[in-house]
């Protein structure tokens, strides 16, 4: 993997924990205060547009 290759990944999965609720800290670390019930808000939203992703593509892709 290039440093161009691993700047790109790291940046996204980044954006995934900042999807659910972590925070930016230092040099792709991210932290979660686990007091807060927005994390668990954000994750179950992301499960919901994942199992709907999952719904359209067997109903697509069904015989």
């Amino acid at each position: 993997m290039t440093e161009d290759q691993h700047r790109e990944a790291a940046a996204k999965l980044g954006r995934v924990w900042e999807r659910i609720g972590f925070e930016p800290f230092q040099e792709g670390v991210h932290i979660l205060d686990c007091h807060l019930q927005r994390p668990q808000d954000l994750l179950d939203e992301r499960q919901e547009e994942f199992n709907a992703l999952c719904r359209a593509w067997r109903e697509h892709h069904r015989p």
